[in-house]
């Protein structure tokens, strides 16, 4: 590596390698390496294809594609594309909505299903909840019933009671029934997978200001989970709605859209923006990709003191790249005073996560 490699190429390089020990490199010739080269080209032909013969892709394939990606990039051996992501996100949707009052006027058991939640006697609650949506075709209570039957409260839980109670609130117009409704089809809880039939539902919640609705249909339009392929128009219509009401994971996929120019025009400031919001909500690609744009100046005026600053909370929460730059940054003393000590200690890091040559790098620090 030179030394003075401009950092932002540095920082797109290495921003999509996977935390991890380091592993052994991957023999491109090699038959498994061929043959999970097949499997992605297949993947990609039938998730971007428009032929009425493309057969559909599950997420589990997305979801191995995407690793693949990743693995391949880093020259690492593509078995290590069929391990599941070791970290959930730091924006992880809850499992449910919390329970809510029912409005004044509403059915009798309605009304007693929630005096009795209200004095912590949820079995009895549950009971009148359900007889207040089964029977009266109260939405409030089928709202409630749908939360305690997901989590267990009140009784042991039961996914396809949620999501029948979620479906029956939802037809009454309830939009915290039909964000949770729409959720458990799309990810096939409670019963099967119907992506076409979670359109509705979310649309509906969308509307009424649920970011993690809005965020479920640009994800389902981005991946092509409904009609003929991916749509990025509209999956950039629906993350700009998620943004910044779901603002980890709803603004950083904005803005990977507007920066590239899918679905719309390239818009970095708007880019910009959304990549801080992203990282202010603990998502670290998101730091990473903001200290980018600080660094270059793309959309933004150029801020090395604040690229320095990302390119650390990324690294904190375990991105390699960002480790690499933020040690480079504070080896050189860009966007603030030179300091070994960190420079050395963000390498360790780096080297840590998988990038071998921070390991280099760290020995030649004099710290």
């Amino acid at each position: 590596m030179k030394k003075n490699m401009p950092i932002a190429a540095l920082a797109l390089l290495m921003a999509a390698l996977i935390a991890g020990p380091a592993s052994a490199q991957a023999n491109p010739n090699s038959p498994a390496e061929r043959a999970c080269k097949a499997r992605y080209d297949d993947i990609s032909r039938n998730l971007n294809s428009t032929r009425p013969d493309k057969r559909r892709v599950s997420d589990e394939e997305i979801g191995w594609a995407l690793r693949y990606e990743q693995v391949n990039k880093a020259g690492k051996p593509c078995s290590e594309a069929d391990q599941s992501p070791q970290q959930a996100t730091a924006s992880a949707k809850p499992e449910a909505q919390a329970v809510r009052m029912v409005e004044a006027g509403g059915t009798g058991n309605a009304m007693e299903g929630q005096k009795a939640y209200n004095s912590g006697d949820f079995a009895t609650a549950r009971t009148k909840y359900r007889a207040g949506c089964m029977t009266d075709g109260n939405a409030a209570a089928c709202t409630n019933l749908g939360a305690m039957a997901r989590t267990g409260k009140g009784g042991a839980k039961d996914l396809p009671l949620a999501r029948s109670a979620y479906q029956r609130g939802c037809a009454k117009g309830m939009a915290e029934a039909c964000e949770n409704y729409g959720s458990m089809l799309k990810n096939g809880v409670g019963g099967p997978k119907d992506f076409a039939g979670a359109i509705a539902p979310l649309t509906t919640a969308c509307n009424a200001k649920m970011a993690t609705s809005c965020y479920d249909l640009g994800t389902s339009y981005f991946y092509g989970r409904v009609g003929n392929g991916p749509d990025y128009a509209r999956a950039r219509q629906y993350l700009a709605k998620a943004c910044p009401g779901y603002a980890a994971d709803g603004c950083y996929a904005l803005a990977i859209l507007q920066r590239d120019g899918k679905g719309g025009a390239v818009d970095l400031a708007g880019a910009a923006k959304a990549f801080a919001l992203s990282c202010e909500a603990g998502k670290s690609d998101g730091c990473l990709e903001y200290g980018v744009a600080q660094y270059g100046g793309a959309g933004i005026r150029i801020d090395m003191a604040g690229a320095r600053s990302s390119f650390g909370k990324a690294c904190n929460t375990g991105n390699a790249g960002a480790c690499m730059n933020a040690a480079i940054m504070s080896r050189e003393g860009q966007g603030g005073a030179r300091d070994p000590a960190a420079a050395k200690r963000y390498f360790n890091l780096g080297c840590k996560l998988g990038i071998q040559e921070g390991c280099k790098l760290a020995g030649q620090v004099g710290a």
